[in-house]
């Protein structure tokens, strides 16, 4: 992938295939995070959907940390929470 400040510009130009390309790197990294949570493996899909549409309505969320990575894995360790806060 392209360094950090063109991926998150070619997200606020509204380019599908870098949110593709996004999904593609760290969909892995990120099914390992909630499989870690106490969520039913059904809902899963329902916060990977949330993580996405976040960054595509607000790529510079991805400019909160040092590394993409990082951004990625704290959102949605924050999303799942979120989660699991709502579903109790």
């Amino acid at each position: 992938m392209q360094n950090k400040s063109s991926i998150i510009q070619r997200l606020i130009d509204k380019d599908r295939d870098c949110l593709n390309e996004l999904y593609d790197n760290y969909i892995h990294h990120i099914q390992r995070v909630i499989a870690k949570s106490d969520i039913d493996p059904v809902d899963h899909e329902k916060i990977i959907t949330q993580l996405f549409r976040a960054i595509w309505s607000s790529p510079e969320i991805l400019n909160k940390e040092k590394h993409i990575s990082i951004s990625i894995t704290k959102l949605c360790l924050a999303l799942t929470k979120s989660y699991v806060m709502s579903v109790r």
